[in-house]
């Protein structure tokens, strides 16, 4: 690890101690929190610098512990050395110690949203007394995760320019008698070789009438000539994602007036909405910004699901660009998609995404923005 990371990391560890003195002080602690456990291993990764899949961490304000079992015990010290990192053989038991040597500890945080009903009553059970009371916790290394740093933003944009530089390498795939299910696996192969440790997510690749389903999952369905192909992919590099929708032309057949009008109206709902992202906007805004345009179309009842969400360590990664997000503030270094998409069934759909950036004075928009309705390459 590098000083620049070693840095970063004793910066995200400090944060957190000043998050849970906030926490500390607000109405639903009470009487406040002594030290959290961290078991979501995506937040363990954020605050740590660990790559592998195994390991909790216990934060206080004098106590930084980190526990992994022996398959990661050294990378674990070579990564973490702003932690005290510690084997063991059972996460529970050694977290149970650790708050028996620690007898101050009364109030100890959890992340409710990670740990099981199992998990938890095996961290909960006492091992020499009953006094410790757990308080459940939502998004507290979460909320820090949503501000990107430097260092995060230029993973992103590494993340980013793998998946767009992947499509421009197989967009000859994307022809007639080619099926979804291969041009996926072309894609995906694809961003494996320009640099990516895995997708972000399944690839979805949805052609003609089953463009309907912003979900769809890739199958055996033969590309035809014309058909409308929505391309819904991303790359995970140095830990970030890059999440990228397109919906292009297979080539050979003639466009249709509807596809291109309904092209249209969503390439227009989606450039609306990032011109409006800026601090301080809420999601609820930017989202009726995109919707308000589709409905005025005459496509508002095929347009059912938000307009966007935050990408980070996840591709889900927290906040949200939705109808119902009026209490989301937009704030500069954030990283939020922007993707409105009209499907109609029996017909087919188009979607379209680019990752934007808040930035102090409007946004940034890391993709390469989509131009008109045409073919690949």
């Amino acid at each position: 690890m590098s000083y620049q990371e070693q840095d970063t990391h004793v910066a995200r560890l400090h944060r957190v101690r000043e998050a849970l003195l906030s926490y500390a002080r607000s109405p639903r602690a009470q009487r406040g929190v002594d030290a959290l456990l961290v078991t979501n291993i995506v937040n363990v990764a954020y605050l740590t610098g660990f790559s592998g899949t195994s390991a909790v961490v216990v934060i206080s304000k004098d106590a930084a512990a980190f526990y992994t079992d022996f398959r990661y015990f050294a990378q674990a010290q070579a990564q973490c050395p702003v932690y005290d990192v510690r084997m063991t053989t059972s996460l529970t038991e050694s977290v149970r110690s650790l708050i028996d040597e620690h007898a101050n500890w009364k109030r100890i945080a959890f992340e409710a949203a990670n740990l099981t009903v199992d998990m938890h009553g095996r961290y909960v059970k006492p091992a020499q007394n009953n006094v410790v009371r757990w308080i459940p916790t939502v998004d507290i290394v979460e909320n820090l995760r949503m501000i990107k740093d430097e260092s995060e933003l230029e993973a992103i944009r590494v993340a980013i320019a793998i998946a767009q530089r992947s499509l421009n390498a197989v967009a000859g795939d994307l022809r007639p008698g080619t099926t979804e299910s291969a041009f996926a696996l072309a894609l995906e192969a694809e961003m494996r070789r320009q640099g990516a440790d895995k997708p972000s997510f399944d690839t979805i690749v949805a052609s003609g009438p089953q463009g309907a389903l912003p979900h769809h999952h890739p199958n055996d369905r033969v590309l035809e000539p014309g058909d409308l192909v929505t391309i819904d992919y991303g790359a995970l590099a140095n830990g970030y994602c890059s999440d990228i929708t397109r919906t292009v032309l297979v080539p050979g057949g003639p466009c249709d007036p509807e596809k291109q009008r309904i092209y249209d109206i969503v390439n227009e709902a989606k450039n609306r909405a990032i011109a409006a992202i800026r601090p301080g906007a809420t999601g609820k805004e930017i989202d009726a910004i995109a919707r308000d345009h589709i409905i005025a179309a005459g496509h508002g009842e095929h347009f059912g699901h938000s307009l966007g969400h935050s990408i980070g360590r996840e591709v889900h990664d927290g906040q949200t660009l939705s109808s119902r997000a009026d209490k989301v503030i937009l704030t500069p270094g954030v990283v939020t998609t922007v993707e409105p998409g009209i499907y109609i069934n029996g017909w087919g759909g188009v979607r379209i995404e680019e990752d934007v950036l808040v930035t102090e004075t409007g946004h940034e928009v890391l993709t390469e923005s989509a131009g008109g309705l045409t073919t690949l390459g």
